[in-house]
């Protein structure tokens, strides 16, 4: 029970054009796992329904040293490491079908409720408590991400539409990071591997709000990217992505 493994295969349709799993899909996976494992464990969806509350991601970070190739099986394994009145922090590995380790994440995740849409305590779900494990996650955790400097970075603009929304009628988890990844054309993506993802989710976004896309290089980290995306009423997520050059 304190650890869960989910089982996936890379087909050609889901894959990037690089022919490894695009990021946005693999944050889809770990919140997929992380779903299954709660259900399992008592504390999924249906459990916080009963309390007018749901789960949010509040940050992920996903590094990565290799990445699961096309038309092969991946797996992710995940783990609660950490869980308050506040959040659970939760944790994940990501193998080969030979189970070589190919990369690592983190999330922090809290509790809303769906009514008001304010953020919440995690009551009565004293079950995680009982499963944080002591297995321990090899990278760093999201590091605190600072405002962009509006002047330097370069910006462009985009209107949320219906693709972009998911069940809770905001706008989903990885259509932010489609839409920062997006900000780069082809050829640096082939010529770059990414490395290292870390957003952190501010406030939510709905149907038809313009936001500001912003992205400044790192002056600190070669080939490091420090984004963010304004609504108007402030920031909706801030985040940091590094690349490996491969040519």
């Amino acid at each position: 029970m304190n650890e869960y493994t989910a089982n996936y295969f890379l087909t050609a349709g889901e894959c990037s054009p690089e022919g490894t799993i695009p990021v946005t899909l693999l944050a889809n996976r770990i919140i997929e796992t992380a779903t299954l494992h709660a259900n399992m464990l008592g504390v999924g969806y249906e459990r916080l329904l009963e309390d007018g509350t749901a789960w949010v991601l509040s940050r992920l970070s996903i590094e990565m040293h290799e990445w699961p190739e096309v038309n092969r099986p991946y797996s992710l394994t995940t783990w609660v490491e950490g869980y308050n009145r506040h959040f659970s922090e939760r944790d994940f590995e990501i193998r080969d079908p030979e189970g070589r380790v190919l990369g690592y994440a983190r999330s922090v995740w809290m509790t809303i409720n769906i009514r008001t849409r304010q953020g919440g305590q995690l009551n009565g779900l004293e079950k995680l408590g009982e499963v944080v494990s002591d297995r321990p996650c090899p990278i760093g955790k999201c590091p605190k991400l600072t405002a962009v400097d509006v002047a330097r970075a370069k910006s462009g603009f985009y209107t949320f539409r219906y693709t972009d929304c998911d069940f809770n009628r905001h706008v989903n988890t990885v259509r932010y990071m489609e839409l920062l990844l997006n900000q780069w054309d082809l050829d640096f993506h082939d010529s770059h591997r990414l490395r290292r993802f870390d957003i952190a989710f501010m406030r939510e976004s709905y149907f038809g709000e313009e936001v500001k896309v912003l992205v400044d290089a790192d002056a600190q980290t070669a080939d490091a990217y420090r984004c963010e995306i304004d609504g108007q009423d402030g920031p909706c997520v801030r985040a940091s992505i590094t690349y490996n050059r491969i040519n």
